[in-house]
């Protein structure tokens, strides 16, 4: 808090999940005097800074501005993309801008500003304040720009077995089935082909550019377009990998007294999750009651896993859950979704230790993406626990 102080109450506080962001944050609200925005980036995180407001500071104090809820008083939880109206309408009201999950704001591939920062560039508030535990080093401009720098941080490896939990990380590598290794091979083939063939891959600037391209032939050219299904099989192939869901349910039998969160790349992969262990999953469709009732249950202890498509990645907050099981990403081996997840693991529980196991496709596109994001983690500590199964 010193620091942001003397920082002209301005930047970003860098710190891993279950580290002490929120009180930071309400520090930060208390020294100016109950009145600020907050900005997240979705409706579950309102309700859960709505909680955490009221419980803190009385909930007479605290509203919502999103969606049907437009209630505004000293402190307002409003998402990024309700910011720019709260902020144009009742901007003067607010003193402080408390935005977390910044990283969601560092500049876009081409360099630009991200549309959600033009909400902190109209608002009044001298006091700006930002919260991250992945800041967007090198793509920042934008970000300082609007809330000042960075002014503190610490990592995961800093902080384990002090504020964090210590944990494992564990890779796990499965062979496809000869029927499904089949596939693969003759999808890849197909699709490399067709790359090779038209050089697609260095017609862009960028990769993303270039992808962009790709994606926009396969709909006026018939043999893109069949290079696109190739490519979406082989996805397909690896996410729903039948090895992968016996390790899955060997890690389970082998920490039977621990709650797990069993992070999915994709919807097709939490519902077979889901069908085969007959617990419930979280996605993007999930209604916001069924998503509290499920994360309720796992808080309360009565519920053993849940499966998640991106929404727990980040901003969630169930301390006794400290067995993560990866079945891929949505990324290809995103590092900042990949420290997300294991944050969500690491608030401390007296002397419990987070396990997190990854489980991967070997012999596909998907071993690259793993030691990709793996290296996060090697990033931010050397001194893991490790074992095998």
């Amino acid at each position: 808090m010193s620091r942001w102080l003397a920082a002209g109450r301005r930047g970003t506080v860098v710190l891993p999940t279950g580290a002490g962001k929120t009180l930071v944050a309400l520090l930060a609200i208390h020294q100016i005097a109950l009145n600020a925005c907050i900005i997240v980036p979705t409706r579950a995180l309102v309700a859960q800074w709505f909680t955490q407001l009221a419980d803190a500071f009385g909930a007479e104090h605290v509203g919502a501005f999103y969606g049907d809820e437009k209630e505004v008083r000293s402190l307002t939880v409003t998402t990024y993309h309700s910011a720019f109206t709260l902020l144009e309408r009742h901007g003067e009201r607010f003193s402080l801008l408390v935005c977390d999950e910044v990283h969601h704001l560092g500049d876009s591939a081409a360099g630009e500003a991200r549309t959600w920062l033009d909400a902190l560039l109209i608002a009044p508030a001298a006091a700006r304040l930002g919260l991250t535990a992945t800041y967007p080093d090198g793509q920042d401009t934008s970000l300082i720009r609007a809330l000042g720098p960075m002014i503190y941080r610490r990592t995961i490896g800093e902080m384990t077995d002090a504020e964090l939990a210590r944990f494992v990380v564990e890779c796990v590598y499965v062979d496809l089935t000869p029927a499904e290794r089949a596939r693969y091979d003759t999808a890849s083939m197909q699709f490399d082909g067709y790359a090779e063939r038209s050089g697609w891959r260095e017609k862009g600037e960028t990769p993303d550019e270039a992808w962009k391209r790709f994606a926009a032939s396969a709909r006026r050219i018939p043999e893109a377009r069949r290079a696109m299904f190739a490519f979406r099989e082989r996805e397909r192939v690896v996410r729903l990998a039948e090895r992968k869901f016996e390790v899955m349910e060997r890690v389970l039998r082998l920490f039977p007294d621990e709650q797990a969160v069993i992070f999915c790349g994709g919807t097709d992969v939490a519902m077979e999750v889901s069908r085969r262990l007959a617990i419930p999953l979280i996605g993007a469709a999930t209604p916001a009651s069924e998503r509290h009732a499920i994360l309720g249950s796992m808080r309360e202890g009565s519920l053993r896993a849940v499966a998640s498509v991106k929404v727990l990645d980040e901003g969630w907050d169930v301390p006794g859950a400290k067995l993560g099981i990866v079945l891929g990403d949505s990324t290809r081996g995103g590092r900042r979704q990949h420290t997300q997840r294991l944050g969500r693991l690491l608030r401390r529980q007296g002397d419990q230790v987070a396990t997190l196991y990854e489980i991967v496709a070997a012999g596909t596109w998907e071993f690259f993406a793993s030691k990709r994001r793996g290296a996060a983690v090697r990033k931010v500590s050397e001194g893991q626990l490790g074992f095998g199964i």
